[in-house]
């Protein structure tokens, strides 16, 4: 009976390593994607970094740094309309995304800011806003907490605060089954999602097209597994002794952060400037005029501080 339950076992395991590599969608060289022409790109230890601009020069900085899944190429709304209102908009892909590379490292918040950090040197800014949306607002946030002097203003959308993956860091621990779970389930889910794409005049091709790139399951698997291990909310309470001008726009049937997490971390920097919406997680795109009228009614007050 034991043999039998081992032999089965065994046939079960073989089988799912043959779909595991059968159905593998990562077939497409990073190089081999059909770049916008806008793209511009630079170099740090880890890797290349794509990103465009759109503004005048003359123009405050600010840099947009965009989630999880959503790469830069779908921020050129809010972007144009951010540089209508006074900014020079920059807009990058984190490791893993879009048009950057796919380097085998730990994608923890250390790498995640030293991108952003590699990123301001090169544009050679001194003192720029930040916005960031959902996980872009998590590493927004860290950095306005280490480099206070160097971040004028902060812009949060719908931003990470954690809370929500605790526990999922100790099921991608378990080897086999967490690469097949992400491949078949996460991901397959994150793909369906793009075509929500459409909906905001978006084509998802560009979305779907990057999680055919080699190595985005492995960034995705080492980002669930190091990214939550990072002390949040105390970023919040940095950013409030430092009296950085902060903006927060939520959602209050956002589907992916808690808004409970948010409303804890509004708690910790009170002066902050919040709004609530409703329209779930991409509010960045269903609310984009009336976002846009509040950052610069920020953008004016901070200004004249």
């Amino acid at each position: 009976m034991v043999n039998w339950f081992i032999y089965i076992f065994f046939v079960f395991f073989l089988m799912l390593v043959f779909v595991y590599f059968f159905y593998n969608r990562e077939t497409t060289d990073i190089n081999d994607l059909e770049i916008d022409i806008e793209y511009s790109f630079f170099n740090n230890n880890n890797g290349r970094t794509a990103y465009y601009s759109i503004g005048e020069d003359s123009s405050e900085s600010l840099i947009l740094i965009h989630g999880v899944t959503v790469p830069s190429h779908y921020y050129k709304k809010i972007a144009t309309s951010l540089s209508e209102i006074g900014y020079k908009v920059y807009v990058y892909d984190h490791f893993g995304r879009g048009f950057s590379d796919r380097p085998k490292i730990k994608y923890n918040m250390y790498t995640y800011q030293n991108q952003l950090n590699d990123f301001i040197n090169h544009l050679s800014i001194d003192n720029v806003t930040l916005m960031g949306v959902s996980m872009g607002g998590a590493l927004a946030s860290n950095y306005t907490a280490k480099n206070p002097t160097k971040v004028k203003a902060l812009i949060l959308n719908v931003p990470f605060v954690g809370l929500q993956t605790i526990g999922l860091e100790t099921f991608a621990s378990i080897p086999i089954f967490w690469d097949f779970y992400l491949r078949f389930f996460i991901i397959k889910r994150l793909v369906e999602r793009g075509y929500d794409l459409t909906d905001d005049s978006q084509g998802p091709d560009h979305f779907i097209e990057q999680f055919n790139v080699t190595g985005t399951q492995n960034s995705l698997s080492s980002l669930m597994k190091n990214f939550t291990k990072h002390d949040f909310y105390n970023d919040y309470k940095l950013i409030n002794d430092y009296k950085i001008p902060v903006h927060i726009t939520y959602a209050i049937d956002d589907e992916d952060v808690p808004v409970d997490s948010i409303l804890k971390a509004i708690e910790l920097v009170p002066e902050a400037t919040t709004f609530s919406f409703e329209g779930g997680h991409n509010i960045i795109n269903s609310r984009t005029k009336e976002i846009v009228s509040l950052i610069n009614d920020f953008k004016s007050k901070y200004l004249n501080d």
